[in-house]
Order: C-alpha cells, then structure tokens, then sequence
C-alpha cells in the first residue's frame, strides 16, 4: 500500500505522521511526492508505524511507477 493511501484511510494527517515516525512534515511531504526515496531506517519507522502496511517494496513500486510515467 502505498502511504498516501495508507495516510487517507488511516484518517492521519502528514504531520501527525510525522511526529509519530519521529521525521519532520517536510520529509513525509518529499516522500509522498517521490521527490526522495527513504533511508532504511526511514522505511523501517514507517513500516512500524502503519503495522506493516506500508513497506520498502512499495516506496519501490511507487518509483517504478514514476520513472514509467505513471
């Protein structure tokens, strides 16, 4: 799942993520938009965080996805 999405049905918002991973609002923002691909620490608060639901793989799909303009 990707974390926009996870973000939307969770109900959460950037910041409030962002606080709980322990990143700043900026950085979810650039993450949500491609614009930077997480560090493994990173990946592995977010995956924490969204039990799971949100993992390395996606952040990889969501690249892919990018680079083949999708």
């Amino acid at each position: 799942m990707y974390l926009k999405d996870y973000l939307k049905q969770a109900g959460i918002s950037q910041r409030s993520f962002a606080a709980k991973c322990g990143l700043s609002a900026s950085a979810i923002t650039r993450l949500l938009k491609g614009e930077r691909f997480p560090a493994p620490n990173t990946l592995y608060r977010i995956y924490l965080e969204t039990d799971g639901q949100v993992g390395a793989e996606d952040f990889f799909r969501q690249k892919i996805g990018a680079i083949n303009g999708e």
